[in-house]
């Protein structure tokens, strides 16, 4: 039957050919587009294992639903310094560090923040390609992999930032996910650079034991109606809700594009049975069994799937690629995870073996009699 079925496509070069264009393109956009999603949530997740935790992250209160743009054009409202003081006496609190966050360029994001205290930050590990961190006293910035890149900067360089020129005294190996988009620099420093004399962006919290989190969290909801406080859990459901878009999106232009190439298989299949009406009609009457019928059908499908999606699957690469390169501007933000692959190439056999079923009927419906008198 697998001959049959081979010999049959061969045949067919065209029709094979269209079949399979189809699948390809309905792969094809789920993956590229899809890759983006699985790219951020990789990230996330990767920056969030160097941060503990434990970890509370205290903001002025926003409304997602009221921000325009994509979410690297948001912009929250600062933390006063007497804001930034009383979060410092709260009880339970083990450490109280103030982080100064500006997006730059769409993508990238510069980062304020005390160097004594880059563990709690998720960056007292990186490794430098060229140079070193900026301590304290220095005034200067560590430029991530993807964001020295963007900029063409090397150590010894000077950027723009808020107007003023600021000096690269770093630049961080590739390979750390969201920190490859980040601009470091001393806290003390980022306070000159944006005029911003004891305020933060965000507050992040250690507290003195993991007990005392939802105290901590629930203290500050209580006594500061204009701050929200989140947990490492609650950041990344907000992280989620925030590709959610971009996820309905992906199923929307997935869903189209499976659609059409679901009515391509079902005419391209049908049309194939119709075709071979006469061979079909000769095969169930020397004795073939519907189940013999159906399953050439059916393997001619899974064979045109397996492949389609391969090739769907290998294509995607370079539009990831593209995406990268042209649309995120350099970045590695795309990515094809192999839960994606394996999830696209199965969706891709799944649509075809499905879309194949009506045909593979009307195939074992046909009357011998009548399919060899006719052809």
């Amino acid at each position: 039957m697998l001959d049959f079925a081979l010999k049959d496509l061969k045949g067919h070069r065209v029709r094979t050919i269209l079949t399979g264009l189809g699948i390809v393109i309905a792969i094809t956009a789920i993956v590229s587009l899809g890759s983006i999603s699985a790219g951020i949530g990789e990230m996330v997740t990767s920056s969030t294992s160097k941060v503990g935790s434990d970890t509370i992250f205290v903001t002025k209160k926003f409304d997602m639903s009221q921000m325009s743009g994509p979410p690297t054009a948001w912009q929250i409202d600062d933390l006063t310094e007497d804001e930034v003081d009383s979060l410092r006496s709260l009880s339970g609190a083990k450490r109280v560090v103030p982080v100064i966050a500006r997006n730059f360029g769409g993508l990238m994001e510069v980062d304020a923040v005390d160097m004594d205290d880059l563990d709690i930050f998720g960056a007292a590990d990186l490794t430098f390609k060229e140079g070193s961190m900026p301590t304290n006293d220095d005034q200067g910035v560590a430029l991530g992999y993807v964001a020295a890149g963007v900029l063409g900067a090397s150590v010894g360089d000077y950027i723009t930032l808020n107007k003023k020129e600021v000096e690269v005294l770093g630049i961080v190996e590739e390979g750390y996910g969201s920190y490859d988009l980040v601009i470091l620099m001393p806290y003390k420093y980022g306070e000159d650079v944006y005029d911003l004399t004891g305020r933060a962006t965000q507050v992040m919290i250690e507290p003195q034991d993991v007990s005392y989190v939802e105290e901590i969290k629930n203290t500050i909801t209580d006594e500061f109606d204009d701050l929200s406080a989140m947990t490492m859990e609650d950041a990344l459901a907000m992280t989620k809700q925030m590709t959610q878009t971009l996820d309905i999106m992906t199923l929307g232009i997935g869903f189209v594009a499976s659609l059409v190439a679901a009515i391509g298989i079902i005419i391209t299949m049908y049309t194939s049975v119709l075709e071979r009406r006469r061979q079909l009609g000769i095969m169930k009457a020397v004795g073939a069994l519907r189940r013999t019928i159906m399953k050439q059908i059916l393997e001619e499908a899974l064979i045109v799937s397996v492949i389609s999606s391969l090739l769907a699957l290998g294509i995607s690469f370079f539009f990831v690629d593209l995406i990268n390169n042209v649309l995120l501007g350099g970045t590695k933000i795309a990515v094809i995870t192999p839960v994606l692959a394996v999830g696209a190439v199965s969706y891709g056999v799944i649509l075809t073996i499905l879309s194949s079923l009506y045909p593979a009927w009307v195939a074992v419906k046909i009357d011998p009699i009548e399919a060899i008198r006719k052809g």
